[in-house]
């Protein structure tokens, strides 16, 4: 048996059942049922209950950790039916319950019908029981773990009376294909369908409020999840190591999404996050692998610590203004994620490695709001070319920029500027980027221990150019050159960051003013 089972084995004689007096309880005795011998007792509402013919005892060998309820009485087989009554001492009682460790561990048994006056399963009523369907019409009330191990079951209906699967109820029940639950049903307890690896479908009703921690845990083929609205809470690890969900729907009422509750669902490809949840916990979405696309929506506060770690496959995810927090680890080694990296004014935290090894970011927009660039943030992104510091950076950490050996041009938005880890530290690696200041600033920073070490430090005096093509107009960079598409009969003047004309050829890397005849001026950067 295994260890969960071992402690209730332990004390199983030193419980009172619900509803069951022990002076109720004279003897248990036999009754046979087509061509079936079970056990019960009499409560003391003048019940039958079905227990195993050791009750309230049961056998355990500590040599062998073996343990029975029916050591020494030959065991159910076949298709076992229950009668609604049993006779004792020439009297007739409803049977309404079964009983603790009823059917543990009958390994002959292929099928168990109830009738529809037993109205409660006790805690592990069937545990390790071999039965490979259930009929329970009339159940309201599961006890913990009252099917857990049961191996050959394929199918269950939980019955519509039924308002909250318990505790570890269907755990580790290998062979369960199919699931369906009521409307009526609230609750998803603790490792309710944990590691039911062939379980491939359930239907969750509307009246679903939450999904305890491990509920799904290691069901790994389970292909798709939809929730209604209704549900606040997904717990730990709910659906984690699902590795064939593909699709998960999340409701607007959704409120709770914890940590590592889809970590592992390595084919899920897409996630909507709804803006109720304002935090999306700790490893929540790690490690699913072909995840491409996250969209997230207002209120949504906080990204936590490696919410998106290693999710190698996602390429675009937006920013809600809501924003407040990226944890540390949120998005590493998340190698093909290429949208642009803009985050809005009111994030105050973007933590450390929070983008590392992200080899696919080009541009990377901080505001000010941060305060500052925590260390090693950006550390082996290779692509990133252009970074945008906001003014009310202050500070920017150790290796923040280091093993990204093409960024081509800062802009950074700061009169005084921000402070540098220690050289020794690497914050940057490389100097031959264009450094991008305010007008007025660049002495300020030729004279920085740090930023002095750049070559190329360009004030930035033409505030308020649009950032947009030109209408009709397409402005890109070939060859060094500025080339301005659809704008025949036109003038076209460079500028450099000063305001001098230069002449459009073999242009240095830095950032250029582009007049197209009387149209607004536009700015565009050049790199090589």
């Amino acid at each position: 048996m295994k260890k969960r089972n071992l402690l209730f084995a332990a004390i199983f004689a030193m419980v009172t059942f619900a509803g069951l007096s022990v002076k109720a309880q004279d003897s248990v005795f036999s009754y046979a049922y087509q061509g079936t011998t079970l056990y019960y007792i009499i409560d003391s509402n003048q019940h039958a209950r079905l227990v195993p013919p050791l009750y309230p005892d049961m056998y355990y060998n500590a040599d062998s950790t073996e343990s029975s309820s029916w050591h020494g009485y030959a065991q159910p087989q076949g298709d076992v039916v229950v009668p609604s009554s049993v006779v004792f001492n020439g009297t007739s009682y409803p049977v309404t319950a079964v009983e603790a460790f009823a059917f543990y561990p009958c390994d002959s048994v292929t099928s168990v019908t109830l009738p529809a006056s037993v109205t409660f399963l006790e805690h592990d009523a069937f545990t390790e029981c071999s039965l490979e369907s259930i009929t329970m019409p009339g159940v309201t009330e599961m006890g913990e773990g009252c099917f857990y191990i049961a191996y050959a079951l394929t199918s269950v209906d939980i019955p519509a009376g039924v308002t909250s699967i318990p505790a570890w109820c269907f755990s580790e029940c290998a062979a369960l294909q199919s699931v369906t639950l009521h409307e009526g049903l609230t609750n998803i307890g603790f490792c309710g369908f944990q590691s039911c690896p062939s379980l491939q479908s359930v239907t969750f009703p509307h009246t679903l409020i939450s999904i305890g921690h491990n509920a799904f845990l290691f069901c790994t083929s389970l292909q798709s999840v939809s929730l209604h609205d209704g549900l606040t809470s997904i717990g730990v690890s709910a659906f984690k190591g699902c590795s064939s969900l593909q699709s998960v729907t999340l409701p607007e009422s959704l409120t709770t999404l914890s940590l590592s509750a889809f970590q592992g669902c390595s084919s899920l490809q897409s996630v909507d996050i709804p803006g109720s949840v304002s935090i999306i916990e700790e490893w929540c979405f790690n490690q699913c692998n072909n995840l491409a696309t996250v969209t997230l929506h207002e209120g949504t506060e906080k990204i936590a610590y490696c919410a998106f770690r290693e999710c190698y496959n996602l390429t675009s995810i937006n920013y809600p203004a809501t924003l407040k927090v990226i944890a540390p680890f949120a998005f590493q080694y998340d190698t093909a994620l290429a949208s642009p990296l803009i985050l809005h004014e009111g994030l105050t935290t973007l933590g450390m490695v929070a983008y590392g090894d992200c080899k696919s970011i080009v541009t990377a927009s901080l505001p000010g709001s941060l305060g500052e660039v925590s260390a090693e943030v950006f550390f082996g992104c290779t692509s990133l070319s252009t970074v945008t510091i906001g003014d009310g950076i202050t500070a920017i950490g150790e290796q923040a920029f280091n093993h990204c050996p093409n960024i081509d041009t800062f802009f950074v938005n700061c009169a005084v500027p921000p402070t540098v880890g220690p050289q020794s530290d690497s914050t940057f690696f490389t100097y031959n980027s264009t450094v991008v200041v305010p007008c007025g600033s660049a002495e300020a920073y030729r004279q920085h221990t740090a930023w002095g070490l750049f070559s190329d430090i360009v004030e930035d005096c033409n505030v308020g150019i649009p950032e947009t093509n030109l209408p009709n107009f397409t402005i890109r960079v070939a060859n060094s050159s500025i080339v301005v598409d659809g704008a025949e009969g036109e003038t076209v003047r460079v500028f450099d960051i000063s305001g001098r004309q230069v002449n459009n050829c073999g242009l240095p890397n830095g950032v250029y003013i582009v007049k197209v005849g009387n149209y607004p001026a536009r700015k565009i950067v050049v790199t090589r």
